[in-house]
């Protein structure tokens, strides 16, 4: 059985995840969803976030797991957990980016978004506490992130999405052949997805080959819109 390490993106929290964590659980995995600093239950003021940040609080996470862990990225985490790579090669069995940016050395998240001709993101900039951010509106969040969302389901998701730094789409990270390289990864396209569009998913794995590539027809949130689909992916992933 496998330790997932599941780690959510841009806006979101490890409440995202709720749907998934029990289906995991039953069929005899470990299963932890952290909140990344500033995000949820966390209180890390906006000002001190940083991608670096993140990926120190999930490495902690990593190497505190008794074995190698399954390294799961949506979205924005897709930077996180290549950096968490990098950084600890040891501490994980396998990354796999969940409809996720796959950036190159030296790539910003920024920059691959300018690319995609697909997505339906209107990011909306904000000052929180002095610090330049984005936020997602409700129309925003309908159209890109959960538009194959029941109403309940999205109101659920739309009480808890929050700011999220502009910093963290402007960052680079530099990523080597000897540890981040070293570690397998593989990718599950959303091919409906609204917010990084299948199109730059495949651009991207094209770019950064991963093996196995698993497609799921779902949007951008299919923890809460597909789960049982989604788990079922995973679980083959580590069979």
């Amino acid at each position: 059985m496998a330790h997932f390490l599941l780690i959510h993106g841009a806006c979101h929290g490890g409440w995202c995840w709720r749907r998934v964590l029990p289906l995991l659980e039953a069929a005899g995995h470990t299963v932890d969803a952290p909140d990344l600093p500033g995000h949820g239950a966390d209180e890390t003021p906006m000002s001190a976030l940083s991608l670096d940040l993140y990926c120190a609080a999930v490495t902690e996470r990593a190497l505190s797991s008794a074995e190698p862990v399954v390294l799961v990225g949506h979205s924005m985490a897709g930077a996180v957990i290549s950096r968490v790579a990098e950084q600890a090669p040891k501490a994980i069995a396998q990354l796999v980016y969940l409809t996720a940016y796959l950036p190159r050395s030296g790539q910003t998240l920024a920059s691959l978004a300018r690319r995609d001709t697909e997505a339906l993101t209107e990011a909306v900039r904000s000052d929180v506490k002095g610090t330049d951010c984005v936020s997602i509106s409700a129309d925003a969040a309908r159209r890109a992130f959960y538009q194959d969302a029941d109403d309940e389901t999205f109101a659920y998701a739309l009480d808890r999405i929050g700011p999220e730094p502009v910093c963290i789409f402007r960052d680079k990270a530099k990523f080597t052949a000897a540890r981040f390289g070293s570690v397998s990864r593989a990718y599950i396209h959303c091919t409906l997805d609204k917010a990084i569009g299948f199109e730059l998913q495949k651009e991207m794995v094209a770019a950064l080959p991963c093996d196995p590539v698993l497609m799921l027809s779902s949007g951008h949130s299919p923890f809460l819109t597909a789960p049982k689909a989604l788990v079922a992916h995973l679980c083959a992933l580590v069979e």
